[in-house]
């Protein structure tokens, strides 16, 4: 799921008088990942960060928004500092660190000069991936451009058609954000899904989070069709 602490939850995902300090160890028995939002708003504190990384198991991975200041004031122009302050702050969760998300903004299309000189300028040993928000960057030069560099394509479902994934990287990022999803939508991304793995790709799944915890219904659902 995007996001994991939502006391909505209590009593439906989590069980009843679950606390907020004990909603993350619960949900690393149910998720093997979680992807966190807030850090796309404001810096992550590294207290925090060890408090996370203690709580889940070694095979337990957190993916993070990147920072809108690299992605939606400096739109990924003269970034360089900025990512780098980005990455310092997660350096505390080790191993557990899954990709980093850079998602652009809606009306940011395609040039390639500038993705070209963000994906170069991004630090060696950690994983990338790339959610673009408009229509121009579905091209094969854009998936060329990240194949190059090893980030991945993040597909969006509220965006992009399913149908059009490229694996670009070692992992693969999917954000199934629409609003509802029919027993025959989770069927079609978790072949979706079985097919970038069986690629060779680690896949990363996160659906919507939101205060209603029906929201979590289709990722049980997707988990149990992959067999999970």
């Amino acid at each position: 799921m995007s996001g994991f602490s939502y006391p909505e939850w209590v009593g439906d995902f989590y069980p009843p008088k679950t606390k907020r300090e004990q909603m993350l160890a619960y949900y690393s028995s149910r998720f093997p990942t979680v992807e966190i939002n807030m850090t796309f708003r404001r810096r992550i504190d590294a207290k925090t960060v060890e408090r996370w990384r203690e709580v889940v198991g070694e095979d337990f991975r957190f993916a993070f928004k990147a920072n809108a200041g690299i992605t939606h004031y400096r739109r990924l122009v003269d970034a360089g500092d900025a990512v780098a302050a980005f990455l310092d702050a997660l350096k505390p969760m080790g191993t557990r660190t899954g990709p980093v998300l850079f998602q652009t903004r809606e009306d940011m299309s395609f040039n390639e000069s500038v993705v070209e000189s963000f994906c170069a300028l991004l630090p060696s040993g950690w994983g990338y991936a790339f959610e673009p928000r408009h229509a121009s960057f579905n091209t094969p030069e854009f998936d060329e451009l990240l194949e190059r560099h090893g980030v991945a394509r993040c597909l969006n479902d509220d965006v992009f058609d399913t149908l059009d994934y490229r694996v670009t990287a070692p992992v693969a990022y999917f954000r199934f954000h629409r609003v509802d999803y029919s027993r025959t939508d989770i069927e079609q991304r978790a072949t979706l899904v079985r097919r970038v793995v069986d690629q060779g790709a680690d896949a990363y799944v996160y659906f919507a989070h939101e205060d209603n915890p029906e929201s979590v219904r289709p990722a049980l659902a997707f988990q149990e069709l992959l067999g999970r």
